[in-house]
């Protein structure tokens, strides 16, 4: 009992700080502005804009979850696009209260309504967030090619100290290497010794069905019988992440005239703000998104309303469907027959 109350009281403290974290962020990027300034904002808008973002948002999610069928069919589960859309909504809500939390929620939506394992679940989960990232990756080398000059700049401002501190860190990171070879090395020693005594262990036994459950959902990737459609729908996605901003440019008049690389500069700064360890990104995709709308010519002002526009549409979003989703997930009758495990 006391364990359990410890882990809350840290759960409670983590989610407390995170959201202090967050508060901050926000009220640092918006402490210039007044409430009257950011609505006469607002009023200026055109809202068609917004809604059509909202509608690609939508669909961008509903892709994810076609996705993430192809991913967890090699694993012997067939599953309805339209179940497995309420449990990706339900995790993006939950990533919106607490950070991290939408990945194991998600796969408990899908446990307990169409009984796919937790740990087969998350290792598709970890795959799909790996591709993600490095599609991230992939697509800021290829902006700071083609935008180098304006990048550069911000880069410099913005990071100058870590990279004058780059002799330090390469210094760490050999360190952590050699750590990692010698422990590794050790561990695979021991498991030699101990092999017998490790195979009639129960807990050992447990843990090794775990790790494969969730290498097999790590690898479904390649499992993949439609290789064509999964790649097609993770450009889907992607491509529609960029059109939400896009649209965003046009439903606010200071905008408007961004060429469109602009929007592939947000869309890789919007991604690292998403992926920050606060709830929903907050204050740091702000802090991201409008310093660099500044290179393209944006007054400050301007980027920080823009910045608030664009996330706050999603946010928005997220919290009311996904708020609907969960509580269409408190009545989903779970279906057992989508259940065909190999």
């Amino acid at each position: 009992m006391a364990d359990k109350t410890r882990k809350v009281a840290l759960s409670i403290i983590k989610y407390t700080i995170t959201l202090g974290v967050a508060a901050f962020l926000l009220w640092y990027v918006y402490r210039d502005l007044s409430l009257d300034d950011l609505l006469s904002h607002f009023y200026n808008l055109h809202y068609k804009f917004i809604f059509i973002s909202i509608l690609l948002a939508l669909m961008s999610h509903y892709i994810r979850a076609y996705r993430w069928n192809m991913l967890l069919e090699p694993l012997g589960y067939n599953l309805k696009t339209s179940r497995t859309f309420i449990a990706v909504m339900v995790g993006y809500f939950a990533n919106n209260l607490v950070p991290r939390l939408g990945e194991v929620t998600r796969c408990g939506i899908l446990k307990k309504n169409d009984g796919v394992a937790m740990t087969s679940a998350f290792g598709s989960v970890v795959a799909e967030r790996a591709l993600d990232l490095l599609i991230l990756v992939f697509l800021a080398g290829i902006t700071f090619t083609v935008e180098f000059d304006t990048l550069n700049s911000f880069v410099a401002e913005h990071f100058s100290d870590k990279i004058s501190n780059s002799f330090s860190l390469s210094g760490i990171a050999v360190t952590s290497f050699f750590v990692f070879v010698v422990a590794t090395t050790a561990l695979i020693v021991l498991f030699k010794i101990y092999r017998k005594q490790l195979h009639r262990n129960a807990f050992f036994l447990k843990l090794r069905k775990f790790v494969h459950e969730l290498l097999d959902g790590f690898l479904s990737i390649r499992k993949i019988k439609n290789q064509y459609k999964f790649w097609l729908a993770t450009v889907g996605i992607w491509g529609l992440y960029y059109a939400m901003l896009i649209v965003i440019f046009y439903a606010y008049p200071p905008t408007s005239k961004l060429e469109l690389i602009a929007g592939l500069t947000l869309l890789i700064m919007s991604g690292l703000g998403m992926s920050a360890p606060v709830q929903g990104g907050i204050g740091v995709f702000h802090i991201l998104v409008s310093s660099v709308l500044v290179l393209y010519g944006i007054s400050a002002e301007d980027g920080k309303v823009f910045a608030l526009i664009a996330h706050t549409t999603q946010f928005m979003t997220v919290m009311l469907f996904g708020g609907i989703s969960f509580i269409i997930s408190l009545f989903m009758k779970p279906i057992e027959s989508n259940v065909n495990k190999k």
